[in-house]
């Protein structure tokens, strides 16, 4: 692996590690006041009056060490991804290749009937799929990810050969 692969691999393990620590050192922020049947994230949520003042407390901001956390871990599930997609895409690329060649030197020799029309349709099918596919992939690394930014930068860093 590059030295420059190392390097941000190790700082994203390190944010990680310490965003954890963090989390650990300061303990999870109970929720304060409000509704006794609120809890989890509904309670950070809801604004409380605090005091006779009448005044609503904002509600709680996320502590600094989620955030590197996720940070952090956004770029490492991106850079495995992208590893993981090269490797794939590499075995796939070489299988389908040994496939057309063979399938065309059967058919060269008269061995074995090929119905290209038959092939194209299913690849039609195939093609539209994965564009349905791509969709989900896209709503999912924007919705689902914190730091979908640093994923996608540890996607493309996972891709990239050297």
């Amino acid at each position: 692996m590059p030295r420059w692969k190392k390097i941000t691999t190790g700082v994203a393990l390190l944010a990680v590690v310490t965003g954890g620590v963090m989390t650990l050192v300061q303990g999870e922020p109970a929720p304060t006041g409000g509704d006794s049947n609120a809890s989890g994230l509904a309670a950070s949520l809801i604004e409380t009056p605090e005091g006779t003042g009448g005044a609503a407390k904002p509600a709680t901001e996320e502590p600094a060490s989620k955030g590197i956390f996720r940070l952090g871990f956004s770029f490492i599930a991106g850079f495995s991804i992208g590893t993981f997609l090269r490797a794939v895409l590499k075995l796939a690329a070489f299988m389908l290749g040994f496939w057309l060649v063979m399938t065309m030197l059967l058919s060269y020799s008269g061995l074995v009937e090929v119905k290209w029309d038959e092939i194209q349709a299913l690849w039609d099918q195939f093609r539209d799929n994965i564009g349905n596919e791509w969709g989900n992939f896209q709503t999912f690394m924007l919705g689902s990810l914190p730091a979908t930014g640093l994923a996608v930068t540890g996607l493309a860093i996972g891709l990239k050969r050297h």
